[in-house]
């Protein structure tokens, strides 16, 4: 990491102590908050309790738990897209699950082009990021596709990319803001319509499934990249 070189450290003091700080304050949320999460996340009632239990500002908590769970990867993704659907309905609870995760992509990222794998090694094992490195060496479309598909381990990717050299922010910005729309709608629909006992939401989302399937059928290289993650 070039702002920990000796020169480096010299001219920009400022800089590298802010930088540790950041660093200081998400590695202790992180411990602090961690267990706490893992029960939240244990299914969609135990979100939606917590969530409703902060009243007025159940919003704010929704968007800052879709900030928390991608920080903290992997945790179950879907069941607070689900609860979020649950609670506000499919268009607000898409919302809020929509810009919360974009927002901790986004600090994942920047977390990890400053402090590198030491810092995502917090995170994820070593083994478990070693599965993922060959997914840089498909190109943007592939990891643009991985983004969209219900399957993939979306929250994994954004480490994964932030290491990356090859990809830009911007185009990293790009790949989430779009390809994460359809999931994040189709699960927020499943939660509006299970609340809602509708049918139609829930057909929606059978059809994104369907879709999906239809898209790792026609690319292979993307069960590939399962599978190989899977037995390692």
């Amino acid at each position: 990491m070039s702002f920990l070189r000796t020169e480096y450290i010299k001219h920009h003091k400022i800089k590298v102590v802010l930088y540790a700080i950041v660093f200081a304050l998400v590695i202790g949320l992180v411990i602090y908050f961690s267990e706490s999460l893992k029960a939240i996340f244990t299914s969609s009632d135990a979100i939606r309790e917590w969530v409703l239990s902060y009243g007025v500002f159940a919003p704010l908590a929704l968007f800052l738990l879709q900030v928390g769970q991608v920080i903290i990867a992997p945790l179950n993704n879907f069941l607070i897209n689900f609860a979020g659907g649950y609670i506000f309905g499919p268009y607000m609870g898409f919302l809020y699950n929509y810009f919360g995760w974009i927002t901790g992509a986004i600090i994942v990222f920047w977390l990890c082009r400053i402090f590198g794998r030491k810092f995502v090694g917090v995170f994820i094992s070593q083994e478990k990021l070693e599965g993922f490195d060959e997914i840089m060496e498909k190109g943007v479309g592939i990891i643009f596709l991985l983004f969209i598909l219900p399957v993939a381990p979306d929250d994994l990717l954004v480490y994964v990319v932030g290491l990356s050299k090859t990809i830009k922010f911007r185009t990293f910005l790009w790949i989430i803001l779009v390809g994460k729309i359809p999931g994040k709608l189709a699960t927020s629909f499943l939660g509006a319509g299970v609340a809602d006992h509708s049918n139609m939401s829930i057909i929606m989302y059978a059809l994104f499934i369907i879709i999906s399937v239809i898209v790792f059928w026609k690319k292979p290289e993307l069960w590939r990249i399962g599978k190989k993650k899977h037995n390692s």
